[in-house]
């Protein structure tokens, strides 16, 4: 349908009664056998008609006009919202790229006045295992990994790789920073009670804010209470006090291991039965152990014996093989050598020349 484009609102019916509107009007005259005045009418009534379906065609056509144009805004809106909206992301990927390589940047600081003291604060690479969720030992937390953190001065070379070797000798890439303090890390299993009363404190608060949630530090807090508060913990066997510190070190590191499987459990819930069998098997390498030194022992004075022995038959071989009823000895091809025997002086020995 083509468009109208006169607004047919606005047009005002002719006079068909004026002569230069009698070619129309003498048509009608002559078919209808009317006057002119009565043609005039029909001729106004036909426009009127025609007015009438013209206005409603202008109608339709400004609203399909509006429809366009709103359909026309909505799509140039949406289309200006996708290219914010990829800017906004294109934007925010720089941000999160720029945020990797220069993290110092934007890292976020306190509305207040530096404090007196100096903060100690625990190492860079035990911060960012916290923040990963993963397993960090207790060293970093202890006043001794403090110290190394206080002491340790970050460089660039930190974000470099370096090749390492497991126990079971696989190779793997680490951060530099990572197998430098692999050198100094002591192990759970290592530990005393006193470190661990040190780090334990230390590490929950640590963990809170770098984002665990409530529940694991729950589980966390209640794991080291209970062994902090078990029996064993001052036992007067060195064994059963050690087991707990082993067990801690064993069940913390399965815990993170076992994370999202069908064998992951709670911390807090001490398991007597394994903690019995850490027990016996250090009481079992402690006994091995003691034999082991006894063995030692005994083998290194039976050599000394057997070595004293020796020395005093050579010593005897030696003085029955020099000596004679003469008091002189073999000529050698270094000398002569002469005993001389007497109660009051004892023995004299003269070398002579040849």
């Amino acid at each position: 349908m083509p468009n109208i484009a006169q607004n047919p609102h606005d047009s005002l019916p002719p006079d068909y009664g004026l002569d230069r509107f009698l070619p129309a009007r003498q048509p009608l005259v002559n078919d209808f056998h009317i006057s002119h005045e009565e043609a005039a009418q029909q001729l106004l009534a036909i426009w009127q008609a025609q007015n009438a379906l013209d206005r409603q065609e202008w109608d339709a056509q400004l609203e399909a006009d509006v429809q366009a144009a709103q359909r026309d805004r909505e799509q140039q809106q949406h289309e200006e919202e996708e290219r914010q909206r990829l800017l906004t992301e294109e934007q925010e990927t720089a941000l999160q790229e720029e945020k990797k390589k220069n993290r110092n940047k934007f890292l976020p600081f306190a509305d207040t006045q530096i404090s007196t003291s100096t903060p100690i604060l625990p190492s860079p690479l035990a911060l960012r295992k916290l923040r990963k969720g993963e397993y960090c030992e207790l060293y970093f937390f202890m006043n001794k990994g403090l110290a190394d953190a206080q002491a340790y001065s970050p460089s660039m070379d930190d974000e470099a790789l370096a090749i390492t070797q497991d126990d079971h000798g696989l190779h793997s890439f680490v951060p530099v920073a990572a197998a430098r303090a692999k050198q100094s890390v002591v192990e759970d299993k290592d530990l005393t009670w006193a470190q661990i009363d040190e780090a334990t404190h230390r590490m929950l608060q640590a963990m809170k804010e770098n984002g665990w949630d409530q529940k694991r530090l729950e589980s966390h807090l209640g794991f080291w209470m209970a062994l902090g508060a078990h029996e064993w913990r001052h036992d007067s066997e060195e064994t059963s006090r050690k087991a707990l510190i082993v067990y801690q070190a064993t069940a913390r590191r399965r815990w993170h291991d076992t994370l999202g499987t069908a064998h992951s459990f709670n911390l807090k819930y001490i398991n007597e039965e394994l903690l019995s069998k850490i027990r016996r098997e250090l009481t079992h390498k402690a006994h091995n152990w003691a034999i082991k030194q006894a063995n030692e022992v005994s083998a290194h004075n039976n050599r000394a014996l057997i070595a004293a022995e020796f020395l005093t038959n050579v010593r005897r071989t030696i003085y029955l093989h020099d000596c004679t009823p003469y008091g002189y000895t073999p000529r050698r091809p270094w000398g002569w050598t002469h005993y001389t025997a007497n109660p009051a002086r004892g023995t004299d020995i003269h070398n002579t020349a040849p």
